[in-house]
């Protein structure tokens, strides 16, 4: 009896002393490779936290102008984790391109809050950076890579949770786009310029597609994998004069796609991460 009761404290202690470790560490940043960019394989907060986990569009924003960023000029980032009722707060930022690979330099200007990890490709929270209510943002400095980078995409996910205990934890994912100055393409156009819109709202399993170019009405949708495969296509007819549609994406599984949509005067390809 005296033997088990013995083994039962030495078990008690260990998981206690694991969950220390386990929040100590996660309340002074978090591993490399948490943005849900498709070069971390997608991993988020919830690799660790569990719970829910939804898209929000505008949690990290920038003083990039709309002409787009100069290289070598440095721009403030800011990342903001809007959760009302959760009083600890975390996150993780990194500039990448669709291969994973850091784009630009990230600058810390708030030791107290923030730091770098993984050989400086991602920024995360401190422990004097997690306490909060309802909301907590985070801000630091970029450096705008090489002329030879046309756009960048920020990556970043998002946890919220109650004094560190995990139940009831909500992960969010969001990303920033933004273009190097002067750059306009087949695949994307800046401002008015571009002439079909592709956009996903947080909470609906479907696409919303337009196009902004009122003499010319959508011609062709298409979704495929990324191994090439077809997964939806729709051609409109001249007489129904379609300007905007929605696409279900309730029969995809969650990941990366390819949205291809053309109207009589652009045609545009985007990757879209669809979470359902």
């Amino acid at each position: 009896m005296k033997k088990t009761i013995f083994f039962i404290l030495i078990a008690f202690t260990a998981t206690l002393t694991f969950e220390s470790f386990e929040l100590g560490k996660r309340r002074n940043g978090t591993d490399p490779g948490h943005t849900g960019s498709p070069g971390d394989s997608l991993k988020t907060c919830k690799v660790c936290h569990g719970g829910n986990e939804e898209w929000q569009p505008d949690w990290i924003s920038s003083d990039i102008p709309s002409t787009g960023y100069i290289p070598g000029n440095t721009y403030t980032i800011t990342a903001t984790n809007s959760s009302p009722g959760f009083n600890r707060f975390g996150f993780q930022v990194s500039p990448q391109n669709k291969k994973g690979d850091l784009l630009g330099t990230l600058v810390v200007t708030d030791f107290e809050q923030t730091q770098l990890v993984g050989n400086n490709k991602y920024i995360t929270y401190t422990s004097g950076g997690v306490d909060g209510k309802d909301v907590k943002s985070w801000t630091f400095k970029w450096i705008a890579p090489s002329d030879t980078v046309n756009e960048v995409t920020f990556y970043g996910a998002f946890n919220s949770n109650h004094d560190g205990h995990k139940f009831s934890d909500k992960t969010t994912v969001s990303n920033l786009r933004v273009f190097k100055n002067g750059f306009t393409g087949l695949n994307q156009n800046l401002g008015s310029e571009k002439l079909i819109s592709i956009r996903q709202i947080s909470g609906e399993q479907r696409i919303y597609i337009s196009t902004t170019n009122l003499s010319t009405a959508l011609k062709d949708i298409k979704i495929l994998n990324l191994k090439g495969e077809l997964m939806y296509s729709n051609t409109f007819s001249t007489q129904q004069n379609v300007k905007e549609t929605a696409v279900s994406t309730m029969g995809l599984s969650d990941g990366i796609y390819l949205i291809q949509v053309s109207n009589s005067t652009s045609f545009l390809t985007e990757k879209l991460l669809v979470r359902n």
